[in-house]
C-alpha cells in the first residue's frame, strides 16, 4: 500500500466571541491507499472539521494555523486553489455526517447529485443521472421533482455516499 493522506501536527482555530480559539490541537493521522479510518469523538469535539481540513479546506470562521496536510503527495496547505479545486470532488471528497447538510435546499437533489460527476468530467449529465452497474444509484427522481428539505431524511441520506465515492 501506498500513503495517500497525511496529517502531521493540524492546528485549526475557529473565531468566537470576537477572539480566535483552538479547536483543534496537534492532530495527526496517516491513511494508506484502500483503508478505511473513521474519526471518533463527543460531540463538537472536532471530527467534520478535521474530515473538511483533509481537503485542505475550513469553514467560514475557521482557519488552519499549523500543521501539515498532504494528499497523494500534495501538500494541500501551500496548493493553488486551482490546484484545490481539480481535487476536490474528483480525487477527495467529504461525505457529510447530517444528510440535512449535505445537500443545499435551493436545488433539486437529482442535480446536486450529479454536480461532482459532470463538474470534474468523470461522466456526462445523462451517465450521471442513470443507475450504475457498481449499485451507487442516483436518488429516485421524486414525482414531481423536490428541493431537498421536501424529502424525507432517510431518502436525503441515500445518494449522499455515492456522491462521496465518485471521486477517482
Amino acid at each position: 500500500m501506498s500513503r495517500l493522506l497525511t496529517i502531521s501536527h493540524l492546528q485549526i482555530e475557529g473565531h468566537q466571541e470576537g477572539a480566535w480559539q483552538p479547536i483543534v490541537s496537534d492532530v495527526s493521522l496517516t491513511l494508506e491507499r484502500g483503508e478505511v479510518l473513521g474519526l471518533i469523538g463527543e460531540s463538537g469535539a472536532g471530527k467534520s472539521t478535521i474530515g473538511i481540513a483533509a481537503m485542505g479546506y475550513t469553514r467560514p470562521g475557521c482557519r488552519i494555523v499549523g500543521g501539515d496536510i498532504t494528499f497523494d503527495g500534495v501538500d494541500l496547505r501551500a496548493a493553488s486553489a486551482e490546484t484545490l479545486r481539480q481535487l476536490r470532488g474528483a480525487r477527495i471528497a467529504y461525505v457529510a455526517q447530517s444528510a440535512a447538510a449535505a445537500f443545499n435546499p435551493a436545488h433539486r437533489l437529482l442535480q446536486q447529485y450529479c454536480e461532482t460527476p459532470v463538474t470534474h468530467s468523470v461522466m456526462g449529465a445523462g451517465d450521471a443521472a442513470a443507475p450504475r452497474a457498481d449499485g451507487a444509484a442516483p436518488p429516485p427522481p421524486p414525482s414531481p421533482p423536490r428541493a431537498p428539505c421536501r424529502v424525507r431524511t432517510s431518502m436525503r441520506m441515500r445518494p449522499c455516499s455515492p456522491v462521496g465515492s465518485i471521486a477517482r
